[in-house]
């Protein structure tokens, strides 16, 4: 029971945080646009996606601390913890400091030609630092509210997160209303950052004093063990990058900042479907890490087929919902469906966002056990691969080369973990594929049904197109109903409940 009650608190701090993204996803961009243009919207993409780069620098270190701090914690190993704590932080806050003087070069290179950019070199320059600043900021802020995994008070760290985020979002909405210069914008997400790290110390401080970050020890020894796993989860960091901002820079090479600002917009529309599902699955990382501490198989496996079912029915029914109202979405939203839709894209990209959302949950199993060394190896080279063969698809065929090639990563990728599941769980049970096969049966209906829907529809009027897809949305959640036998999930639910209410 209180498993549940730990996972039911991270689920509604996730939720929120993913509430406030979605928030972002849908308020900044017609803002943004309509304040400055389509063009510079793009360049902002493609500005912060290229500095998105140096998240990678903490070399997994924050992940694989804060999960293996929080398994010594559950352990009782009180001097191995802060020992392993305070050598952290201090490899940490050297590598930020180290970077934020070596990225002091920004403002010798010609990066307005570089990226193409029309806001003027001297621009692009200090938003490009200032923003740099931010995100290695942003490391050490999530070290910090990661700790509180340790002591079961992961929530705390999440809701510390949304604080942070809803921050940056006010300041760079405000920002942007005003017209403010592009590094007043990037000075403003810096602050966010700063204010966010002082209240989640002082949070610790008050809440936590026993698992207080300090730089008092140092152990040698132990830096070679922390940096060889953690450099596992610096590979899983760069393939954020070569997932959501390197495309962004390959793209504005050859297509140009329209068709940037156009696939963003295609891709916020899914983003926002796969953030709501990835919150179920992650709400679970911390349980998982500590289940997995203690060796509670049983408890693991449970976790593995309750969420499996739950989540295999949102898949379908959320993405499928998503792509059929995303010419009107796009319409209310953006005011500019002539350009920023088209019917092939958006099927792809929802394809896409199905496959990755299922990957998700099974990559949640493998990440937070730490058993990440050949789901690393499997996510890095795969997504680099990728990025080296868009250079070709995206200058024959535009952004739908680069869909396609998506696609193929993220199938091949899901194929993989999966077998990696199949090894991880092997000593204790065979895992089954029914519901697996359901779901891929229930999505590849889905989306030719819609492709054929859409063409048909998307010029239409308005209230046909909502009519249609919520038609659609309901036979689509009937059947994964049934198919995922999720009455049993919430039947389940339901008893952990009346047991604690009782």
């Amino acid at each position: 029971m209180a498993v549940f009650q730990r996972i039911l608190k991270n689920l509604v701090a996730m939720l929120t945080s993913r509430m406030i993204s979605i928030l972002q996803q849908v308020v900044l961009p017609p803002v943004f646009i309509a304040r400055y243009s389509i063009a510079q919207f793009g360049e902002w993409g493609v500005l912060s996606g290229a500095v998105g780069a140096l998240s990678l620098l903490n070399f997994g270190v924050q992940t694989f601390m804060n999960q293996d701090l929080a398994v010594r914690f559950s352990r009782g190993e009180i001097e191995g913890y802060h020992i392993r704590q305070s050598t952290a932080l201090r490899l940490l806050c050297g590598v930020i400091l180290v970077t934020a003087v070596l990225c002091l070069v920004l403002f010798i290179v010609p990066l307005d030609r570089w990226l193409r950019l029309d806001i003027g070199r001297r621009s692009a320059q200090w938003t490009a630092y200032l923003l740099c600043l931010q995100v290695l900021l942003n490391i050490l802020f999530g070290y910090f509210g990661g700790i509180f995994m340790g002591v079961r008070l992961a929530h705390r760290g999440s809701h510390w997160n949304n604080i942070q985020n809803l921050l940056s979002i006010v300041g760079l909405l405000i920002g942007v209303v005003l017209h403010l210069p592009f590094p007043v914008l990037a000075a403003l997400q810096l602050f966010s950052v700063l204010a966010a790290m002082v209240g989640v110390l002082i949070d610790i401080r008050r809440t936590s004093p026993e698992i207080f970050p300090t730089l008092n020890y140092w152990d040698g020894s132990a830096v070679k063990e922390i940096l060889k796993p953690s450099g596992y989860f610096g590979l899983i960091s760069i393939c954020t990058f070569l997932t959501f901002q390197a495309p962004l820079i390959v793209m504005q090479r050859f297509v140009g900042a329209v068709a940037v600002a156009g696939f963003l917009i295609m891709r916020t529309v899914f983003s926002m479907c796969r953030q709501v599902l990835a919150t179920f699955t992650t709400s679970m990382g911390s349980e998982i890490t500590i289940l997995f501490g203690r060796g509670d198989w049983r408890g693991i496996s449970r976790l593995y087929d309750y969420s499996e079912r739950f989540v295999f029915f949102l898949i379908p029914v959320v993405n499928t919902g998503a792509l059929l109202l995303s010419p009107v979405l796009i319409t209310v939203w953006m005011h500019k469906k002539a350009e920023l839709f088209s019917v092939y894209p958006y099927v792809l990209t929802a394809a896409i966002a199905m496959v990755i959302s299922l990957k998700e949950h099974k990559f949640q199993f493998q990440f937070s056990t730490n058993t990440h060394i050949e789901l690393a190896r499997l996510m890095f080279f795969s997504y680099l691969a990728m990025i080296g063969v868009s250079l070709i698809t995206v200058r024959w065929f535009g952004v739908v080369g680069f869909l396609w090639t998506w696609l193929a990563t993220e199938v091949f990728q899901m194929a993989s973990i999966i077998r990696l599941n199949v090894h991880l769980f092997a000593h204790y049970e065979r895992l089954k594929f029914t519901y697996l096969r359901r779901l891929i049966s229930t999505c590849v209906a889905a989306l030719l049904v819609s492709y054929v829907l859409l063409e048909h529809i998307s010029n239409r009027p308005m209230m046909l197109q909502v009519g249609v897809s919520v038609a659609g949305g309901l036979v689509v959640a009937t059947s994964a109903w049934f198919l995922f036998h999720v009455h049993e999930v919430f039947k389940r639910v339901q008893g952990i409940f009346s047991s604690k209410f009782a």
